[in-house]
């Protein structure tokens, strides 16, 4: 092989190698956790509501979600006697994750009987942003909005080819780890 093939060779290779880093963005080197995944699922039985339960787990590397994007929700919680800041706080951001989950997060019905479980389910990034939180002493409630970077979580049908995209991703980011 002529000098100047090798050389176009070395030069595509370096080119496509850099193109691939910039092209697929690495999250790996995070050193705290600030992807979680949440699901919240609604319990009920003949039609009437029985319970809620919200879950939220760091996930890390979790290869289902595929493009975040920053939402805003408001929303009224009732303000309970003698409740502290920290406490209402709390309930406003628990709140928050709730209807996010139920206006964007991917839906899943189950049915047992008479008994049906709707789950909702999706993958933040921290933190979560209050906003407005605002007391309305008229009527004993607190108004609030909160933003975060949300994700749904992707239809089965899609999380083989995104578990091999998270793979791809992932040789890659180890490659170039080998060069520092």
């Amino acid at each position: 092989m002529p000098v100047d093939y090798k050389r176009f060779l070395v030069y595509l290779w370096c080119f496509t190698l850099s193109t691939i880093w910039v092209l697929i963005p690495a999250t790996y080197p995070n050193e705290g956790i600030d992807t979680y995944y949440i699901k919240y699922d609604i319990k009920s039985s003949k039609n009437k509501v029985v319970g809620d339960n919200l879950l939220m787990v760091p996930s890390k590397n979790d290869f289902r979600a595929e493009k975040f994007s920053r939402i805003s929700v408001s929303g009224v919680i009732s303000a309970a006697p003698g409740e502290s800041n920290e406490s209402t706080q709390q309930r406003v951001k628990e709140n928050a994750l709730k209807n996010i989950l139920v206006h964007n997060g991917l839906k899943s019905v189950k049915t047992k009987d008479y008994d049906t479980v709707i789950s909702y389910e999706g993958v933040i990034m921290a933190p979560l942003t209050l906003i407005k939180n605002t007391y309305v002493e008229e009527q004993n409630e607190y108004i609030y909005e909160v933003r975060v970077d949300f994700c749904p979580i992707a239809f089965p049908d899609r999380w083989e080819t995104l578990n091999m995209r998270h793979k791809i991703k992932e040789m890659v980011y180890d490659f170039f780890q080998l060069f520092k």
